[in-house]
């Protein structure tokens, strides 16, 4: 049942960080209508307590647009790191990403098809902005990315990926050569295998990363369903099958995920956060329905 109740002191100091930006056609969003909040409870002797922080936001405006995220600090509670997203129509163009309140990264999108076929990267600090990395995309004829080429600041190509897939669209590889740049996500190298249970859906995965700056690692991952094929477990093991962590998913009757829960080698509980959607019908936002 949805009930009416006073805006949390939180989102309005959220909302103290939405000021108003054109970057060409590329228009940030300023209707709140729809707030997704994540709240991070505190965990004695392996179980939850009643004590919580919010940790999360997600504003969406009235067309379903996700315009900013919000992070908050666990010891202060206030939101120092955020991210606002700049849209044409329903197509995002632009982010900016804020650590620390400064901004510190943007990134602007071009598409073709539908598709996004260029990333541009800038390094912003109090002087200058400039340009660190260049991405071109291409697909193939299942609309699956299969080659990405960077440039670095120099205009030099940098390093090109290349993705394989299998019959049901999954990435089971990607390969990087090149070391003049490095890609957004820090991924060199990712090899999965994955096996399906009776329904299609993937039951079993075992997949090997390599970053850059850190080893190359291996784990399994055993994923369990509910009724509504919604993930309801993952049980991440090491390259032995040893459990290393496990995630425990409940959602809602509309399928919007309620809470989650993240054990230990030892099944100790370790995390618990619980997810909250609000809705905002007034411009005034002096009232909050709860979904």
């Amino acid at each position: 049942m949805k009930s009416t109740i006073s805006v949390s002191i939180c989102f309005v100091v959220a909302c103290l960080f939405l000021p108003f930006f054109l970057f060409g056609q590329a228009v940030k969003p300023q209707n709140i209508y729809r707030v997704t909040v994540i709240s991070q409870y505190g965990i004695e002797n392996g179980k939850y307590t009643s004590n919580s922080i919010p940790i999360h936001q997600q504003i969406y405006d009235s067309l379903g647009r996700l315009h900013t995220e919000i992070d908050y600090n666990p010891i202060t509670r206030y939101p120092n790191n955020y991210r606002w997203h700049y849209f044409d129509g329903s197509t995002k163009l632009k982010s900016e990403f804020y650590l620390n309140e400064k901004l510190s990264r943007t990134e602007e999108y071009d598409y073709a098809n539908n598709l996004m076929n260029e990333l541009r990267v800038f390094k912003v600090n109090e002087s200058d902005t400039s340009l660190t990395l260049r991405v071109l995309y291409t697909y193939n004829s299942n609309n699956l990315l299969a080659k990405a080429t960077g440039y670095n600041s120099a205009g030099k190509k940098g390093y090109t990926a290349t993705y394989k897939y299998d019959s049901n669209g999954n990435e089971v590889e990607r390969k990087v050569k090149g070391k003049r740049a490095t890609p957004p996500d820090s991924i060199l190298y990712l090899k999965r295998t994955l096996e399906y249970d009776s329904l299609n859906r993937i039951s079993v995965e075992n997949i090997t990363i390599t970053k850059e700056g850190g080893p190359q690692s291996t784990n399994q991952i055993i994923y369990k369903y509910d009724g509504n094929n919604n993930i309801k477990e993952k049980q991440i093991n090491n390259i032995n099958g040893k459990q290393i962590k496990r995630k425990e998913y409940v959602y809602r009757p509309d399928q919007r995920i309620q809470r989650q829960s993240t054990f230990d080698a030892e099944n100790i509980l370790i995390d618990f956060r619980a997810y909250r959607y609000e809705i905002y019908k007034t411009s005034d936002r002096r009232t909050r329905i709860l979904e």
